[in-house]
């Protein structure tokens, strides 16, 4: 089956005076499995309702293979959706609601009655192939033993089985999910996460896929977009926007602890200071501002000792043990008591033993602080240099390079 390739250009949604989408561009490659990520009321689930046909845009431009589909009919689109509840017809059984779709369109009306579609040669001929596609969307969907089943009698997971094969069998050129997971339970999930990118890459349909969910984004997607309030904040693989986050928005809402962030400024000499202490982490000419520093939990140490890179003191508040990792929640001591989250595996975890009176020392590397000026937006070092070092001509304490 052919892939689509989705062009949208300053698509924007207003209901009344409560504008939903803004501006929005996006581009969608043939065989992409793209991830819509961002909180709930973002318009994620609106734009898919405007792709599928069923909202009509306030403006802007929606062109699948190079043909805008504004104004087309949502049976003319060949755009299958899968929503967040199953949606299956609970009085038809496996078998008559994954070949629905293909009834609906392939037979006419007089075929679809029971006694005279009997009778017609080509009504029998077109059956025959709607049941034989039916049996290998089943048998690819590992449904094929539940075929005379009705959905009440089908677990949380066969009904998602079903509900996506019904809209496969269609053979669209574009897949839309809404969410299809949230309502399953955490094992369901992980085990449905891996066979949904399995089918999407065999059959090489062009999926977009809606979640809040950053581990679905994550590992599912060749690209993520993270929306909020309306607007694509950054399009990049699931690394590049973890890793790399444009905006203080998204990096706070990647990670699980979520990224922590201390108030910082950089000083006139070009450099970062936090809790009295300077970076020698040079940084782009501009006048001395207040910034944001995020440290993801997993780049921030901790020890019982100061060392070269321990250079604030913080206490801990509690401690979550989770077998390959543990969570250190502290309160950060400087110029504002602030609250952060240290992730230790591995080494640090093994070699961490935390003090009687809660009392540690902390740090991170400057490499591994992400920027963000007042106004949210990343401000990139002009190098990266993960050694330690006094800056030069500079006190002996007090200042971290």
């Amino acid at each position: 089956m052919a892939a689509s390739n989705v062009k949208i250009k300053g698509l924007a949604k207003s209901f009344g005076d409560t504008a939903v989408l803004e501006d929005l561009d996006l581009e969608v490659r043939a065989g992409e499995f793209m991830c819509l990520l961002g909180p709930s009321g973002c318009g994620k689930s609106t734009l898919l309702r405007i792709l599928a046909g069923f909202d009509r845009q306030s403006a802007g431009s929606t062109c699948v293979d190079g043909r805008d589909i504004l104004g087309m009919p949502p049976k003319h689109r060949d755009i299958a959706m899968v929503f967040q509840s199953f949606a299956l017809y609970p009085h038809m059984t496996v078998r008559e609601n994954l070949a629905a779709p293909l009834i609906m369109r392939t037979l006419s009306f007089w075929q679809r009655q029971p006694l005279l579609g009997a009778l017609s040669a080509d009504g029998r001929r077109q059956r025959r192939r709607i049941e034989s596609e039916l049996v290998r969307v089943a048998a690819s969907l590992r449904i094929e033993g539940l075929l005379d089943r009705k959905p009440a009698q089908l677990s949380g997971g066969q009904r998602q089985r079903v509900a996506i094969g019904r809209a496969i069998i269609r053979q669209p050129r574009l897949f839309l999910m809404d969410e299809p997971l949230s309502s399953l339970d955490a094992a369901l999930r992980a085990e449905m996460r891996g066979e949904l990118v399995e089918l999407q890459r065999r059959l090489g349909i062009t999926t977009i896929y809606v979640t809040h969910d950053q581990t679905e984004a994550m590992t599912m997607a060749d690209r993520v977009v993270v929306m909020m309030a309306g607007r694509a904040i950054q399009i990049g693989t699931p690394m590049q926007v973890f890793h790399d986050p444009q905006h203080i928005s998204v990096a706070k809402f990647l990670g699980t602890p979520a990224i922590n962030i201390f108030p910082g400024r950089v000083t006139e000499g070009g450099r970062l200071s936090f809790g009295g202490h300077e970076f020698a982490v040079p940084m782009p000419a501009a006048p001395p501002q207040s910034v944001d520093i995020g440290v993801r939990p997993e780049d921030l140490r901790v020890g019982s000792r100061a060392e070269t890179s321990l250079h604030w003191r913080g206490r801990i508040e509690r401690i979550e043990q989770i077998g390959h990792e543990m969570l250190v929640h502290l309160t950060v001591e400087g110029d504002a008591r602030t609250s952060a989250v240290a992730r230790l595996t591995g080494d640090e975890l093994a070699q961490f033993s935390s003090p009687a009176d809660g009392r540690v020392f902390l740090g991170f590397k400057p490499a591994d602080a992400k920027v963000f000026d007042s106004a949210g937006a990343r401000i990139r070092q002009l190098q990266t240099d993960r050694r330690f070092a006094l800056v030069e001509n500079a006190p002996a304490t007090g200042v971290v390079g």
